[in-house]
């Protein structure tokens, strides 16, 4: 059985747990090394137990306290070469540098990295693969290429960036160079553009969505799950259930098995 909890997503940090068979994964540590520690302990993880931590790219809020994570407790870091040349990263004797498109397996878990366009040295989507379940992770991408949509496809669960309502971002307060940024081939999706991603998958499309990496400014989860189901239900993917990531701290849950489950964190 492969499990996924949410444990923060947006500008503020983002962390995943992935745990399938004897194999527990963090995907991004962008949060603060004490909120690390304290989501993993609310989820009855001691850090020191973590099989490794993945990271998708060198920005902050990916990565804040990765590096403290790592030294503290011996876990290893799986990121590509351009991202471990971070200041941060870089020469730490627990790195484990991955390529895009080459399979690993960590313990029970096969990760595939796969390169997206975000402005970062290296950025990479990750599809998490065990005996009964297939997770993708892609947060951070200014579009969808065509070489990124099978690795979405026959996902179980696509945890995908809804950043921004492009009505909110034009007429919002961000300078016109930060709103070109995010609008940019190199920026980040909108909820426009997260749908028309999922649309592309078409029957096999995953039947469980997290938006995720939602801006604070710029977009609202009510706004981003509306758009995207009703995007979907109407070209007949109804089915998809579609949820949002919180900001701050654990807030959602998944299991493969005989029934998928997901559910609200109590």
């Amino acid at each position: 059985m492969i499990d996924v909890w949410a444990l923060a997503s947006g500008s503020s940090g983002n962390a995943y747990l992935v745990r399938a068979g004897g194999t527990t994964l963090l995907v991004e540590c962008g949060t603060t090394l004490a909120r690390a520690v304290g989501y993993l302990g609310q989820r009855g993880v001691a850090p020191e137990t973590l099989d490794g931590v993945l990271l998708t790219h060198e920005h902050s809020d990916h990565i804040r306290s990765a590096r403290q994570l790592s030294d503290r407790y011996g876990i290893p870091m799986f990121a590509t070469e351009g991202t471990l040349g971070h200041r941060t990263l870089r020469d730490s004797p627990h790195a484990r540098a991955v390529r895009p498109g080459k399979r690993l397996r960590i313990g029970d878990i096969e990760v595939l990295p796969f390169r997206v366009p975000h402005d970062a040295a290296e950025p990479v989507g990750f599809r998490l693969a065990a005996d009964d379940g297939t997770v993708c992770i892609t947060t951070d991408l200014g579009f969808v290429p065509e070489t990124v949509i099978p690795r979405f496809r026959d996902s179980d669960l696509l945890v995908l960036e809804a950043n921004h309502d492009e009505e909110m971002l034009h007429a919002g307060p961000y300078p016109r160079f930060l709103k070109q940024r995010v609008l940019g081939q190199h920026g980040h999706l909108s909820n426009d553009a997260t749908a028309e991603a999922l649309s592309a998958c078409g029957d096999r499309v995953p039947p469980e969505v997290w938006l995720a990496h939602l801006s604070l400014v710029n977009n609202t989860p009510g706004r981003a799950q509306t758009h995207v189901a009703e995007r979907l239900a109407a070209i007949g993917l109804g089915h998809v259930v579609v949820d949002v990531a919180k900001r701050h701290g654990p807030s959602l849950h998944w299991s493969s098995g005989p029934r998928m489950v997901q559910a609200r964190l109590l």
